[in-house]
């Protein structure tokens, strides 16, 4: 892929949580992440009405069987199971959301800190996440406790630290370099880094109740001292570059271990007018002792599914367009073999380096990337208004909702 000149094609798919409503055409109903519970599969599934409705529904895919997860009056975005199977949050419209099952409603996590264009969240701990957000007019990596108390892990001056990946104690990012300049900024350099995940385990002076406190006083007191020893420790953590891209941009770093990760390279530009974006993507890997990165694959999709001049946009952008690891396999979507820009499900086998084709590229569907359950994988994408082809939703005889989604064999 070539480095095209910087533009802000990358706060258009990086973050994704804000959005104006419109009118809409296309439906979708995919899945976004999965739980076994008391013997039986759950299935999270979103489905996306419109751009500003967006319901998720908990589905059975024996009984086909689905139950509301939230009222319709929230709209979830980034959704994460919490540890242990407790919960999952999500973000609401730019707040982040914890529903515990344990609790009738989502709590609300108030983050007092100026903080904004919030990532992903990725869980420590029951009781902790970390993410990327902007602070002072950059990115940095947070680590934020149930009761929104924020505690640094990276932050510098004229840089943005994006897409972090605890794994173990070691914490993986994207840094990225800004050049000011006197119109805008220029984003001179993307590395992947790897550097320490600094211990930030607060003292329990909170109770099991999320909304009472105990001592906070006292709490306050050690949080503050806490934030002043951790800042002057996060200065002095080195980092080792695994590799540099120089001022061609990449994002979405997701390691699947501690030797072994992949992310993508984007385009910088994006004329509204263009069928559709082309990502590169990359593996790396730790391999006697050296880090090595090599494409192994590039996909597109669609641009009017991630722009907005079209009122058919995904809520989540391209979250649920992002490969997913399985087993030696990364299976992706792509729309470059349909001459009408259907998204098509592909697999690729890191072992052999093939490609292949997991579903059909049927006129007016849109597979997106899947949820794995068991030795099956469910897609989703967009509903059919034509036929009865998946994913489909409906009520039965007895009055219950009910959804199927295409579902891949994976043995």
């Amino acid at each position: 892929m070539k480095c095209a000149s910087p533009s802000n094609l990358l706060n258009v798919i990086v973050f994704l949580f804000s959005f104006s409503s419109l009118s809409f055409a296309l439906e979708f109903l995919y899945p976004v992440a999965h739980m076994h519970q008391d013997g039986k599969d759950i299935v999270y599934v979103l489905y996306q009405k419109s751009i500003s409705h967006v319901e998720l529904w908990l589905w059975n895919p024996d009984t086909k069987i689905a139950t509301k997860g939230l009222l319709s009056s929230y709209t979830p975005a980034g959704l994460k199971m919490l540890p242990y199977n407790f919960g999952f949050s999500f973000v609401d419209n730019g707040r982040i959301k914890v529903k515990r099952f344990s609790r009738r409603s989502p709590k609300s996590i108030d983050i007092y800190e100026p903080i904004y264009n919030i990532g992903e969240i990725e869980w420590v701990d029951e009781d902790n996440f970390y993410l990327s957000a902007k602070k002072d007019g950059h990115f940095g990596v947070f680590q934020v406790d149930s009761h929104g108390i924020i505690q640094n892990i990276l932050e510098e001056k004229h840089k943005d630290c994006m897409y972090p990946q605890k794994v173990g104690q070691d914490l993986f990012y994207i840094e990225r370099i800004i050049k000011e300049g006197v119109y805008k900024r220029d984003y001179t350099s993307y590395k992947v880094l790897m550097t320490d995940y600094p211990q930030k385990h607060n003292k329990k002076y909170f109770n099991d109740d999320l909304n009472s406190i105990e001592n906070a006083e006292d709490y306050f007191k050690y949080l503050s001292k806490q934030e002043k020893m951790g800042d002057k420790k996060v200065k002095h953590i080195p980092a080792e570059c695994l590799v540099d891209f120089r001022s061609c941009p990449i994002a979405f770093l997701k390691m699947v271990s501690d030797e072994e990760g992949f992310f993508l390279e984007h385009p910088t530009v994006a004329d509204r007018q263009d069928k559709m974006l082309t990502f590169d993507y990359y593996h790396l890997k730790k391999t006697g002792g050296t880090w090595k990165c090599e494409q192994i694959f590039d996909f597109s999709v669609p641009t009017f599914l991630l722009l907005d001049a079209r009122n058919d946009r995904v809520y989540e952008s391209i979250l649920p367009l992002l490969p997913r690891f399985k087993d030696g396999t990364v299976f992706f979507v792509d729309c470059s073999h349909s001459k009408d820009l259907q998204l098509a499900l592909f697999s690729y086998k890191l072992s052999d380096g093939q490609i292949r084709q997991k579903t059909a590229s049927c006129p007016g569907t849109f597979s997106f990337s899947p949820v794995f359950v068991g030795n099956k994988a469910f897609c989703g994408g967009s509903i059919s208004v034509k036929d009865e082809s998946l994913p489909m939703m409906w009520i039965n005889d007895e009055g219950s909702v009910c959804i199927d989604l295409p579902a891949i064999s994976l043995d």
